[in-house]
């Protein structure tokens, strides 16, 4: 009998809103910037997209932007949410703050754009320790998903985790084998949703 793909959970992976660094371009990694005022952080439609949607289970970065992402848009799952660092940006050490136009003439740089994988940010994180880190939580997902699968295949169980770019686009290359961490791409404010825990369904 054909098999098709089935799914004991649906993980939405929230990039949180802008900030005057989203807006200047600027690399913010592990640095703890806020997120503009209001409209101009770019959240009005994660808040009408999430508004009134159950969640079993609740994951936030513990930087300030992500924070304040969920407290602006879900205040009423800020204080049940787990507030984890590895769903942290990647680390980019000195280069923090600054542009690409800032930092295009730096050899260290170019070779970083050029082969991330093997290149590390001065003072940042390596690309192994990024992957790491993140591949942890999502298993941790995945695990949480395969011991309380939602009762039927509509995904009733719902884990929502308000994250960075790079953070999202690692936990889709996961969640999609043979797909590259520069295949997903989520604007701020955005949100992608995936589903884990794969389990076999007859047709």
């Amino acid at each position: 009998m054909k098999k098709q793909k089935s799914y004991a959970a649906e993980l939405w992976l929230v990039r949180h809103g802008r900030t005057s660094w989203n807006r200047e371009r600027r690399y913010q990694g592990h640095s703890n910037v806020a997120l503009l005022d209001d409209e101009a952080s770019g959240l009005e439609g994660l808040k009408k997209e999430l508004g009134g949607v159950s969640f079993s289970s609740v994951y936030c970065s513990d930087l300030l932007r992500c924070r304040q992402t969920l407290e602006r848009v879900r205040p009423d799952l800020a204080g049940k949410a787990v507030y984890d660092s590895r769903l942290r940006e990647m680390n980019f050490g000195q280069w923090e703050g600054q542009t690409y136009e800032m930092l295009k003439d730096n050899l260290v740089y170019r070779a970083w754009i050029d082969d991330p994988v093997s290149v590390t940010p001065p003072g940042g994180e390596t690309w192994d320790d990024f992957h790491q880190r993140v591949r942890s939580i999502y298993e941790e997902w995945v695990n949480l998903a395969q011991r309380n699968p939602c009762p039927d295949h509509n995904m009733g169980q719902r884990i929502l985790a308000v994250t960075h770019g790079g953070v999202v686009s690692l936990a889709a290359s996961l969640q999609r084998p043979g797909t590259g961490f520069w295949d997903t791409a989520v604007e701020a404010g955005g949100v992608l949703r995936l589903g884990i825990g794969e389990r076999a369904a007859a047709d």
